[in-house]
């Protein structure tokens, strides 16, 4: 071996005990303080949901400075096997490991105020935000996280695939100015190029031929179940701030609100208005759906993001069939299905 060689070997060892050195002070910070990253996380994502409320563009840095970490778990199968080949297996594990749960903790509680924020009272969306906590806090409880989690690749990847895709449907309509009906499928398609990837090490932990197949087909179903659900998926980063029943409008301001008419007053039309809060910058198609009974009439509308107030749209209905009592509901919707406001008036 020549001396260059020795040098630059040497050189490579010294700087990877160096990066060891500072993950271990690191490492024992959250160990005295485990709840630093997620409360931290947490506020930020508050923060930038209150930013995107109020349409400033310092929104987009919040979140910029949140999914700085993203590409790391797109990219950890290729880091863990480099790493593997680079030094010492256990611990090029371990510190993989570390940044990784460090990430998505980060990740997680930044997300969750933004789908807090957007949920709606149905128990699809609901369920989902429980989702997205739960996943929260188990990232934070070692003792869980390495049981459940980290003890097996199987479950290790599914878990980190999650992650990825919260963090890409939250983040990316802020950060790229990505529509709803844009990023919901582009995070999809991410995490599918990411489970890919990381299929051999998946392959390799799995002996059973039988495991094998049924994991496969598991794969290949993940990205197809929260498609099939999109409805029950809250549009994170955009918000009714406004929403109400009424027969006046003046200009873009609503009268007063109403649940209740008699079948005379349908004459003058019923309109549906909603003040809805996107990103600076966003242009997003959004459906108003008329429903009465079995039938129902959707109304495409647009809007753009960035005024403090929300952008202030409004369907009106003014053709309405010989029997029109009963209850009418009027959803507002992203073009995939995703329930942005309800709205109910009776008809009698």
């Amino acid at each position: 071996m020549s001396l260059s060689t020795e040098v630059s070997s040497f050189s490579r060892r010294s700087g990877l005990l160096r990066w060891r050195q500072r993950l271990e002070r690191w490492r024992a910070l959250l160990q005295r303080w485990p709840w630093l990253v997620p409360a931290i996380s947490f506020a930020a994502g508050w923060i930038g949901f209150a930013l995107v409320q109020r349409g400033y563009e310092l929104a987009r840095l919040v979140a910029l400075l949140a999914i700085v970490g993203w590409p790391w778990l797109l990219l950890e199968p290729l880091i863990r096997r480099s790493l593997l080949r680079r030094a010492s297996g256990r611990i090029s594990s371990m510190i993989v490991n570390f940044i990784t749960q460090s990430l998505q903790q980060e990740l997680l509680f930044f997300s969750l105020p933004l789908l807090i924020g957007a949920a709606q009272p149905q128990l699809g969306q609901v369920a989902f935000v429980a989702l997205a906590a739960g996943a929260a806090l188990l990232s934070t409880i070692d003792p869980l996280y390495e049981r459940f989690v980290a003890a097996r690749p199987a479950t290790s990847l599914l878990f980190h695939a999650y992650c990825s895709w919260i963090a890409a449907l939250t983040l990316l309509p802020i950060v790229l100015h990505l529509p709803l009906e844009r990023a919901l499928p582009l995070s999809l398609g991410l995490v599918g190029i990411w489970l890919i990837l990381a299929l051999p090490r998946l392959l390799a932990s799995l002996k059973a031929r039988r495991e094998r197949m049924a994991w496969l087909l598991l794969l290949v179903l993940l990205p197809l179940i929260p498609w099939a659900l999109r409805g029950q998926i809250p549009a994170a980063g955009l918000s009714v701030g406004e929403g109400r029943i009424t027969q006046v409008l003046n200009g873009l301001e609503p009268g007063q609100g109403i649940s209740r008419l008699r079948a005379d007053d349908l004459a003058r039309g019923v309109v549906a208005f909603v003040a809805i809060r996107a990103p600076m910058g966003v242009a997003q198609s959004i459906v108003f759906e008329w429903r009465h009974g079995a039938d129902s009439e959707r109304i495409r509308s647009e809007i753009h993001g960035g005024s403090k107030t929300g952008w202030r749209t409004y369907s009106r209905k003014q053709k309405f069939p010989h029997d029109a009592t009963g209850r009418w509901e009027v959803r507002v919707l992203t073009p995939q299905g995703q329930l942005l406001r309800r709205m109910v008036f009776d008809v009698e």
